[in-house]
């Protein structure tokens, strides 16, 4: 029974390439080019630059020591696996103008692409609620936050980023969207059977989260403005737009990130609501992955306009590759062009 099961997923995986291929409603080889070039720079954005982030961090002392930044390693882990695994897939299949890897291929980078989105999610949702303790308790934020509790926290994001991204592939839910230009759950198909999936996931993995974030992000501006204003505060009015300047930069971590995901999330929603299979234009359900790809690459150039500490340790690297004179002489050349 099971194999029948998988050679008629196979053959599902077949039947779906070859109506990509043979259907008139297709990418010209121009918007191929586009697609491909697009999809590569971000995957290059998100490979190097989060990879610099993760070095940054345990190459600079105080970052290392600051346990906050074990999150923001976490979140630069799934950003960068989304653009060694995720994103490559989708490069290659654009540059082939189909999936070419199988079915179960197919089913693994679907489950990967699921897991690693619901974790950053979580990941999120953690720093607000550690930033939230730094600000509103800061004379015990070291007895209330250990890095224990910050590894619970990694644990428990992946453990229900793999739980939720295991159903799809297991009940074979996915196949591979042309337009999308990867591997994702056919909601239009199985809409009957998911429904109940797609309402507990959204619940626990977004709107709960998404809440917890938006709230402590809430008390966090409230607490920094009263604080910086308080003379009595027994924290100093410096040290607090210090934090205000970290805070700053998650912030807007944060609303990068709903700002690419949502293109990408109405488009599943519609798809789950609306029972016409063309209701979407094409072309928005490829602009609307490419968005969220957007996601794993901008959080490194965030830290690194937004953040001294990270523009410091950006430039250690940068010098251990390059040698301080070759950086010394590429300001100078810059300066000379700005001039």
């Amino acid at each position: 029974m099971e194999s029948g099961t998988f050679s008629n997923h196979c053959d599902t995986m077949n039947l779906s390439n070859n109506v990509s291929l043979s259907s008139p409603d297709r990418r010209t080889e121009v918007e191929n080019v586009f697609l491909a070039l697009f999809v590569g720079i971000v995957m290059l954005f998100s490979v190097f630059g989060n990879t610099a982030v993760i070095v940054a961090i345990f190459m600079n002392r105080l970052l290392r020591e600051e346990l906050s930044n074990r999150l923001t390693v976490n979140l630069a882990i799934t950003d960068l696996s989304n653009g060694l695994l995720v994103m490559f897939s989708s490069l290659f299949s654009v540059i082939a103008d189909s999936w070419t890897f199988g079915p179960i291929y197919c089913d693994l980078i679907c489950a990967i692409n699921y897991c690693l989105i619901i974790t950053s999610m979580l990941t999120l949702c953690f720093i607000s609620c550690d930033r939230f303790q730094a600000i509103a308790h800061p004379l015990h934020y070291i007895h209330r936050m250990k890095p224990a509790h910050i590894y619970i926290m990694i644990a428990y994001a992946w453990l229900q980023g793999v739980v939720f991204s295991a159903v799809p592939p297991a009940l074979r839910w996915v196949e591979y969207d042309y337009w999308e230009a990867i591997c994702a759950i056919q909601w239009q198909k199985q809409k009957d059977e998911a429904v109940y999936y797609v309402v507990v996931a959204f619940l626990l993995c977004f709107l709960i989260p998404g809440l917890i974030l938006i709230f402590n992000y809430y008390r966090i501006i409230k607490q920094v403005k009263t604080k910086v204003t308080c003379p009595s505060s027994p924290i100093s009015a410096r040290s607090y737009s210090t934090s205000s300047k970290a805070i700053r930069s998650l912030l807007i971590v944060v609303i990068a990130y709903f700002v690419c995901m949502t293109p990408f999330s109405l488009t599943k929603l519609m798809k789950v609501l609306i029972a016409e299979e063309n209701v979407l234009n094409s072309h928005f359900n490829s602009i609307a992955s490419v968005v969220a790809f957007i996601s794993s690459a901008v959080n490194p150039l965030i830290y690194g306009i937004f953040r001294k500490d990270f523009r410091r340790a950006y430039k250690r690297i940068f010098v251990s590759i390059f040698g301080r004179e070759k950086i010394h002489n590429l300001q100078t050349s810059w300066q000379d062009y700005s001039s």
